[in-house]
């Protein structure tokens, strides 16, 4: 039987595997709390067996959230399994993927929303300009032929959802200019990758002195947070760090027990080659767990570097610390920029002397120097960036 929300309210099934992680939820109950969406989730996962619903058997929570399994070869040919008999029994409104337009997924959907008369769009994280045919035939060209393909099924896969698609949300200014130029140009609507305003905010001074006394904090601390790669350029901030000795300093950083990396050993190897090691503290932390790290942090430090393959898509930890009132400091990699404002630090990304002296200036700070700029992170933070901000811009859409 096709589920019945009530006449004229919107029933908005949203399509996300980041949603396998509670704290990534947050945006969708906001819409069911407080804009009257119904709102029904499916978790895409590769292995269903793994995964256990909030209520047991049954694969329903609050948000009527479904696990459903994927199969398929690579990101773009993802398909979940009874997808569209799901979409035949909710019937929603609307149908939000979280994923790229040119995907076999997106595809999928569409075609099922033409059965039953539902609008659809995508949440994109895409940043970078693409040719999708251009890049497939110069793979070919240079002996790539499966990476030829790939770029040539995306771009048949990138006409049809031109043809399909009713919106497309993006998450970056870059991101709205390369969807615009793909054939999106009317349809594209920027919003934040929100944070939880209820875990995410200023701690009481006794809360955040009780959290660096556990971890030994005992003189300003720089923190990073967030993925142990490459890109992160977490190596660029160590060294940056080194130049530093001279003044009082303790470096706060996730110790991401649960996997192995070759970049994060080279990081443990820099850590002792430059003389450093008594000056990191290392936390083991759940998601929900990270504003308490946040708030005990002086500085938290995201220095992104652009490659080939990798342009800053977004950055949420730094929202997610400017909302705790910490200050942040960001490269001038692709979104960064935007996010921070005028509500923290930008430097030139890759460029170790700008972050040393921009560093050495926070740290040499007087008391209480840096306060005006910390309110004014949290006030910007909660206004533009969390989820109160992406529910409204999501429920103004469904509304339409």
């Amino acid at each position: 039987m096709p589920v019945d929300s009530g006449a004229g309210r919107p029933r908005l099934l949203a399509v996300s595997q980041a949603c396998r992680e509670p704290v990534n939820r947050a945006v969708y109950r906001r819409l069911a709390a407080h804009h009257q969406i119904d709102v029904h989730l499916v978790v895409p996962v590769r292995d269903l067996r793994r995964w256990v619903s909030t209520d047991g058997a049954a694969g329903i929570d609050p948000l009527h959230a479904m696990y459903l399994e994927t199969y398929g070869p690579h990101t773009r040919l993802q398909r979940v399994r009874g997808l569209g008999d799901v979409i035949r029994r909710v019937r929603p409104t609307h149908i939000l993927v979280d994923a790229e337009a040119a995907t076999l997924l997106v595809r999928d959907v569409t075609g099922v929303a033409r059965e039953t008369g539902a609008r659809v769009c995508v949440l994109t994280t895409e940043n970078r300009p693409r040719r999708f045919m251009r890049e497939g035939l110069a793979a070919i060209v240079r002996g790539r032929p499966a990476l030829g393909v790939g770029g040539v099924l995306a771009w048949w896969l990138l006409r049809s959802a031109r043809r399909s698609l009713d919106h497309v949300f993006t998450i970056c200014e870059d991101g709205t200019q390369v969807m615009s130029a793909l054939g999106f140009d009317g349809r594209v609507t920027q919003m934040p990758l929100g944070f939880d305003p209820d875990l995410f905010y200023p701690q009481s001074p006794e809360r955040i002195a009780a959290t660096r006394a556990r971890l030994a904090l005992h003189s300003p601390t720089v923190a990073y947070f967030g993925r142990l790669v490459r890109e992160k350029g977490v190596d660029l901030l160590l060294r940056a760090l080194a130049d530093l000795r001279d003044l009082r300093w303790q470096f706060l950083i996730d110790r991401f027990v649960e996997y192995r990396t070759p970049y994060q050993r080279e990081i443990e190897q820099l850590i002792d080659t430059l003389g450093l090691t008594d000056r990191v503290v290392y936390f083991d932390a759940a998601h929900r767990d990270i504003p308490d790290y946040m708030n005990a942090a002086d500085i938290v430090v995201l220095p992104s570097i652009t490659t080939p393959t990798f342009k800053e898509q977004y950055g949420r930890v730094l929202p997610e610390a400017m909302a705790c009132g910490t200050i942040v400091v960001g490269s001038s990699s692709g979104a960064l920029p935007e996010l921070i404002g005028d509500a923290g630090f930008v430097f030139p990304e890759g460029d170790v002397a700008a972050l040393t002296g921009l560093l050495r200036k926070l740290l040499a700070s007087r008391a209480g120097e840096l306060a005006p700029m910390r309110e004014h992170a949290a006030s910007r933070a909660r206004a533009e960036l969390s989820i109160v901000r992406q529910a409204a811009i999501l429920a103004g859409h469904l509304a339409a």
